[in-house]
């Protein structure tokens, strides 16, 4: 499997990074057994980012790759699962299904090699996202867990929290923080 080809956060190309790193002590097969790579994912810019930069790294390591998605309308961001095919008494729960297969399929359209995403598993679930995250993540056995970040700051992180702040505060596993690159968005 190859990567996507895409940097790593520190401009480092993923191949380069695995020779210096943890992972060229070990086999693929053993870096594999030690479970997926969870990816959570919210349909943000910031969260496409970081879906992208978990298939790279599963992909250059061996490991599987779990997409998932906690349906929660937020009350900063209130309709986030208004139902776009024209029924709008649609379950946020299918809305989000949908969503979340249409953000797949367009990326492995735009990345036909895109190795891990060709192979990855998608995961929805209902709940507070936190919570829900670190539940899916240590049920799955996650060697890593990979989550977007908005870069909120000042008033609006003190006033509306950072969920990447709580699950990275709780985690058991390797967290990596994924900031959108504005190379990466899509108008």
């Amino acid at each position: 499997m190859g990567t996507l080809g895409f940097r790593d956060m520190d401009g480092l190309d993923l191949d380069e990074a695995r020779a210096v790193g943890p992972a060229a002590r070990t086999s693929h097969e053993a870096v594999a057994a030690q479970g997926p790579v969870v990816v959570a994912i919210d349909f943000s810019a910031d969260s496409e980012r970081a879906l992208l930069w978990a298939c790279s790294y599963a992909g250059a390591i061996g490991a599987p790759l779990e997409i998932l998605h906690v349906v929660h309308d937020p009350p900063e961001a209130p309709g986030r699962y208004r139902a776009d095919n024209g029924d709008p008494l649609e379950p946020m729960a299918d809305v989000a299904r949908r969503k979340m297969v249409e953000l797949v399929d367009r990326l492995r359209a735009e990345h036909p090699d895109g190795g891990a995403l060709e192979t990855a598993t998608m995961l929805c679930t209902q709940g507070l996202p936190d919570s829900c995250i670190l539940e899916v993540a240590q049920r799955h056995g996650a060697q890593l867990l990979v989550l977007g970040s908005r870069g909120r700051n000042g008033l609006a992180r003190v006033l509306l929290g950072s969920t990447s702040q709580r699950v990275t505060r709780h985690a058991p596993m390797p967290v990596t923080i994924v900031k959108s690159d504005t190379r990466y968005t899509h108008a």
